[in-house]
């Protein structure tokens, strides 16, 4: 934790070199606001400092004690994608993207498909994490809920 005052290429450049460089969590406070020390504030920083290094600061009753009906009264897996592009005029780097649709999202998993670069690539992340599943679980998912990113308008 740093306690700083204001110096925008100071905060730039520190936390450039603890993320980047050092690979370590960092948190910047401004001297006069930890001076005046708001419990809201202090316990903001706080928060946001356990997240970093890995806590958790919220959680569901429910969840912890596994009474999610849907999750948990049957074998089910949940998958999240996103997509990320590179920069406007960074052409060197790709797009990393997972694609999902309706009914058509169990038979895509395993279809196989032609990469002009890479050539046919078969299966993809989905169905390790399917096999890594029904091996920890000891069956197949009985139920898989799909959540996804949605697209802004500069992606299209």
């Amino acid at each position: 934790m740093f306690n700083l005052n204001y110096n925008g290429s100071l905060y730039g450049d520190l936390k450039r070199i603890c993320e980047t460089d050092l690979g370590l969590a960092s948190q910047c406070c401004l001297t006069k606001h930890v001076f005046k020390m708001s419990k809201q504030y202090l316990a903001n920083v706080a928060l946001k400092i356990n997240v970093k290094v890995g806590g958790r600061n919220t959680v569901l009753v429910d969840a912890l004690s596994r009474r999610i009906p849907l999750v948990s009264d049957r074998p089910t897996i949940i998958f999240g994608t996103d997509v990320t592009h590179p920069h406007p005029g960074e052409d060197s780097n790709p797009s990393i993207a997972a694609i999902t649709h309706r009914q058509e999202l169990i038979q895509d998993l395993f279809k196989q498909w032609q990469d002009p670069v890479r050539g046919r690539v078969t299966g993809g992340m989905i169905k390790e994490l399917l096999i890594s599943f029904r091996r920890a679980i000891g069956q197949k998912p009985q139920c898989i809920i799909f959540y996804r990113d949605g697209v802004s308008e500069g992606q299209f």
